[in-house]
């Protein structure tokens, strides 16, 4: 089986989301309002409503919102069209793709200050995971290579888990909603309070994954201080959760794949470990690797 990916004419329309997504939806905020009262009277209010959000909480980790089965995607070998809600369409050529994020069970892509989320099973099943893959992730590979050769430094900070426009969908909506039939307007203010403690707790948890590279090595935080891994001394070894990295007293960190632009930075990553401390031009094509496609660096023969 070749390791090159085909070349063949890109014509491909997938929905944003399954038409399931709205009726689940639509089933749990009827059952977590009809629920309300009874909730109330066993548990108390408190407990109530924390029962909804957390519950929510959960649903929302798949990142898909009703809001997204109203538009689809078509994919060309031009661009990306966002077609819907209506006969609104935009259109989002593969150079202006900024970045890309695993949320779940969606692929959140970030282009002119647009964003929107692609399914992911759908995009993995299909030719659009090797289009994203040649036409954006190849490419930014490239880019953050160079500026990491150039002396940048290149930091990579995860969203927040579940995002929060999923949270607002699944658990703030239906939590509010039930107020009305179970603790009222101190309900109310105790969804408020905990969705502002949730989105402060899930800011730490953010900038405490956080991971930097640059032309020295890789810096991520363990046990609340930063560990830097210098290029000469990495191994890495990549899993289906992203990509595993010794660390200095032979302790292992997990780079995760929800990181913005995870699949851009994986290769850059496995490229600098084996070449340490050398620095050589590199071109990132798709190849065939553990089976699946991936972006791969190759270092270019010397003229």
């Amino acid at each position: 089986m070749s390791g090159e990916p085909s070349e063949r004419a890109l014509w491909l329309t997938l929905p944003a989301a399954p038409t399931g997504i709205a009726f689940g939806w639509f089933a749990w905020l009827v059952g977590s309002v009809s629920a309300a009262g009874v909730l109330t009277e066993l548990i108390g209010p408190a407990g109530a409503m924390l029962a909804v959000l957390s519950l929510g909480w959960v649903l929302g980790r798949r990142a898909l919102v009703p809001s997204d089965c109203l538009r689809r995607h078509h994919l060309d070998d031009a661009e990306l069209t966002v077609l819907g809600p209506g006969r609104t369409v935009r259109r989002l050529p593969w150079s202006q793709i900024a970045t890309i994020t695993q949320e779940g069970g969606a692929l959140r892509v970030e282009a002119r200050g647009t964003r929107l989320t692609l399914p992911l099973g759908s995009l993995v099943a299909s030719a659009g995971w090797s289009a994203l893959l040649t036409r954006v992730v190849a490419a930014l590979a490239a880019e953050m290579w160079a500026l990491i050769e150039d002396g940048e430094r290149v930091r990579l900070e995860p969203r927040s888990d579940p995002p929060t426009r999923a949270l607002v969908w699944w658990a703030y909506v239906p939590a509010v909603l039930a107020c009305g039939l179970g603790p009222g307007a101190r309900g109310v203010a105790l969804v408020l309070a905990v969705a502002l403690a949730e989105r402060g707790l899930a800011l730490l948890r953010r900038r405490a994954a956080a991971v930097t590279l640059d032309r020295e090595g890789l810096a991520v935080r363990r046990r609340g201080r930063r560990v830097v891994v210098p290029w000469s001394e990495a191994e890495v070894v990549r899993a289906s959760e992203g990509l595993f990295v010794a660390v200095p007293g032979g302790a292992c960190d997990l780079i995760a794949s929800r990181l913005p632009n995870f699949w851009a930075a994986a290769p850059v990553i496995e490229t600098k470990a084996q070449l340490g401390t050398f620095s050589a031009p590199v071109q990132f094509r798709v190849r065939l690797a553990g089976g699946t496609l991936a972006v791969v660096g190759e270092v270019e023969p010397a003229a």
